[in-house]
């Protein structure tokens, strides 16, 4: 058997090559009261859309029915007017084209992606798996800041790529069947809907649109998960032990499980992009492109790190807003960012964000947007005052140098890793700094002045498919970030002058077959020292 997403696993009926990936965190317990729905293969996307409205009313009728005859104050809050239907009933959890058709057009299953492709993706890791295998994918969990106070949940990277589904406490099975029409059939555990429990948590999915819209062949209450596992699991032979939630139902059948972690298939899949995975990493990067801009503008000495990081965050917002057509839904950080004035950008990733800029400092600030649930990662250095002082442009300059060269080497024709670019990376930089007064050492670029890997790969994370070794030959397709940077401690080793700051320069690269099949998606973010100065002295 296996699991994947946060915890993915797969399994097949061969004794000595059942696979399992242990879960790194259970599915927690809820209580559903809806039985199974299911439907034979389905059809294409286009006359499941036809089918939706009746099917969502079928199901507001008899929850109405339901609600009637126990009568009361909450039977009433939740009907409208016209339909005299549970009014979360006509809602989804996530935005759908039949509710967001701003969001998400009609060829479209989540913003920017087909249901086409969602199926091609689980073709492809299906079709990598021996006959008889189950795949066991586990939605992420809702986390709380403190009790019932909520974060804004985000989906587990691997589970919303397999099938897009946007909730917690969900779990994804796929099961090869070569009699199945398409190969394997697909079941969905989640939340059924219940508008007792929506009027408080929001709406949700439900099982009808599990089947109907996001191509389930069946869709269970969440509560059915572990009946059905254990009857899955006792067709299989295993040994040895996994961890987490289903360790304790292996334990109560009497299985075991021999290990193999399929979310490293899985983030094969995720590390090439597709065309439209690198149009939602574009957008990603305008909106942060605009940000950027805006606090460069509105940089002064006097305000603190968090009101421009505030003003970041509201200007990725305000650029979604398109020809009159607001897409900010789409729109979050993707990471916590970076606001480090002065000697704070030393501290590599400092995210406090709780000091002033002071005049005649330096700014890092290591930010980007999530559009879609596909990240940016974009660091700009640039002064508080607008004018960078000369030993700020003499460093500044010697590292663009350097990234500037290392941009270059982003394509497959050129033959390196990223592990190759980030030592050719180091040698330029002792390079650049001995042509500006320093005497270093490789020693010195490693452990001091820039002990971070230039490199990582990018897409729904922003350390994304972290299981991928930076070893591999760049490929076309792939998306990497390109980030030197280097940081220059209160130490008499190096020159005076330039003690105390911080600089790291970082663009988000689509890997080429040829250097001019590369695309920059952050070149909208000005870089170079001409261009910072005249946009922040221009009002």
């Amino acid at each position: 058997m296996s699991f994947l997403g946060s915890k993915i696993a797969a399994a097949h009926q061969q004794p000595n090559r059942l696979a399992a990936r242990a879960l790194r965190q259970g599915t927690a317990a809820i209580s559903a009261t809806s039985s199974a729905l299911a439907r034979p293969p389905p059809p294409p996307a286009a006359a499941l859309r036809g089918q939706n409205h009746q099917l969502r009313s079928l199901h507001a009728s008899a929850l109405t029915q339901k609600n009637a005859a126990g009568g009361g104050l909450l039977s009433r809050l939740l009907q409208t007017a016209q339909s005299n239907n549970p009014i979360t009933s006509q809602w989804y959890g996530q935005p759908v084209h039949e509710t967001h058709p701003e969001l998400v057009l009609a060829d479209e299953l989540t913003p920017g992606i087909s249901a086409g492709e969602y199926e091609t993706r689980r073709q492809a890791l299906m079709s990598a798996l021996p006959e008889g295998s189950s795949v066991v994918a586990f939605s992420a969990r809702m986390f709380f800041v403190s009790p019932h106070v909520f974060h804004t949940f985000r989906q587990d990277s691997d589970f919303h790529y397999l099938c897009g589904w946007n909730e917690p406490d969900s779990v994804l099975v796929l099961e090869k069947d070569k009699f199945a029409a398409r190969g394997y059939t697909m079941t969905i555990f989640a939340n059924p809907k219940e508008p007792e429990k929506e009027l408080w948590e929001g709406p949700r999915n439900g099982l009808e649109a599990a089947v109907d819209m996001f191509g389930a062949d069946q869709a269970r209450p969440i509560r059915e998960f572990n009946k059905h596992a254990g009857k899955m699991l006792r067709r299989f032979k295993t040994e040895g032990s996994p961890c987490g939630g289903f360790a304790k139902l292996l334990k109560e059948e009497g299985v075991g499980s021999r290990i193999q972690r399929l979310t490293s298939q899985v983030q094969k899949l995720r590390l090439i992009k597709s065309p439209a995975e690198i149009s939602l990493m574009r957008e990603a990067s305008r909106l942060s492109a605009s940000a950027f801009q805006r606090i460069m503008r509105d940089c002064r000495p006097g305000l603190s790190e968090a009101t421009l990081q505030g003003i970041f965050t509201r200007q990725c917002q305000e650029a979604s807003i398109v020809d009159g057509t607001d897409r900010s839904p789409l729109t979050r950080p993707a990471y916590v960012p970076v606001f480090a004035s002065g000697e704070h950008a030393l501290c590599l990733h400092y995210v406090h964000n709780s000091g002033p800029v002071k005049d005649g400092d330096l700014i890092l600030v290591d930010a980007g947007a999530e559009y879609a649930s596909y990240a940016a990662d974009i660091t700009r250095t640039f002064p508080v005052n607008g004018r960078f002082t000369a030993p700020q442009r003499d460093l500044y300059s010697a590292l663009l140098a350097v990234q500037e060269q290392m941009l270059q080497l982003c394509h497959a024709s050129a033959g390196y890793s990223l592990n190759e670019i980030h030592r050719q990376s180091t040698y330029r930089l002792q390079q650049e700094l001995r042509q500006i007064g320093f005497e270093v050492s490789a020693r010195d670029i490693d452990d001091h002045l820039y002990p971070h890997h230039i490199s990582h790969y990018l897409g729904m994370d922003v350390h994304d498919t972290v299981d991928m070794t930076r070893s591999q030959l760049l490929k076309p397709g792939m998306v990497v970030t390109v980030e030197p940077g280097v940081y220059v401690p209160y130490d008499s080793r190096f020159p005076k002058a330039f003690q105390g700051i911080g600089i790291r320069i970082e663009d988000d690269i689509v890997v080429g077959q040829t250097a001019a099949d590369m695309e920059n998606l952050s070149i909208g973010t000005p870089k170079t020292v001409e261009d910072i100065e005249a946009l922040m002295n221009t009002h």
